[in-house]
């Protein structure tokens, strides 16, 4: 599922003509988490590879984080550890209104990864962060919208629409000009911050998978 997820997201990047990136799950969650064995570095995933091996978890949040379409994350039910971590480097998030989203890494022993350590405290700030990470916090999509989490909430069964009138009212507007404004408030040291998050966050994961 990440190679079809990454390969899908660099055909629409690489696309001129594409200004806006959706990703929305099918059915009733938009994600559940990935495999616990998986994640504890226990398994391999189908490509052979083991956590911090696989380029979904390696890399690839940084070509979202560098990206310079609008990305659109649509929420809803279930939204679960890699579910959200995926989603932090979005533009926007909007959830339906019966969404539950999930924080469950130390429960399960396992630590958050995606640049997480970045990407959650510059959305929630730092104490907020914190505490989601440490109490394996679970959050109402209201919740989630008053700590600035998502930036939307609507009716169940209602996101994709939404999602739509986005992306036509980005259609209105000159590319360069929505690409230039989303780039004045990206960071000048953003590739190198994610990269060390990346690999602070697999050197601790290798270290408790050794003991």
């Amino acid at each position: 599922m990440g190679d079809q997820i990454i390969d899908a997201f660099r055909d629409a990047n690489n696309n001129n003509n594409i200004v806006a990136i959706a990703f929305l799950g099918h059915g009733k969650s938009f994600c559940a988490g990935a495999d616990k064995d998986y994640l504890l570095g226990n398994k391999k995933s189908k490509s052979g590879l083991k956590i911090g091996e696989d380029e979904f978890i390696s890399s690839f949040v940084k070509e979202l984080a560098l990206s310079n379409k609008i990305l659109i994350g649509g929420i809803k039910g279930a939204c679960v550890g890699i579910g959200i971590t995926m989603l932090l480097p979005f533009d926007i998030r909007i959830a339906e209104s019966n969404s539950m989203i999930s924080f469950p890494f130390t429960k399960l022993g396992i630590l958050p990864g995606l640049a997480s350590s970045y990407f959650l405290p510059s959305l929630v700030g730092l104490n907020k962060a914190k505490q989601l990470i440490l109490n394996n916090s679970k959050l109402t999509a209201h919740e989630a919208l008053s700590i600035g989490l998502i930036n939307e909430v609507v009716d169940e069964g209602k996101v994709e629409s939404k999602i739509d009138e986005y992306i036509d009212l980005y259609r209105t507007i000159n590319k360069d000009v929505l690409f230039k404004a989303k780039q004045a408030f990206s960071n000048d040291c953003l590739e190198e911050e994610v990269q060390n998050a990346i690999n602070r966050e697999t050197n601790l994961s290798k270290s408790l998978n050794n003991k």
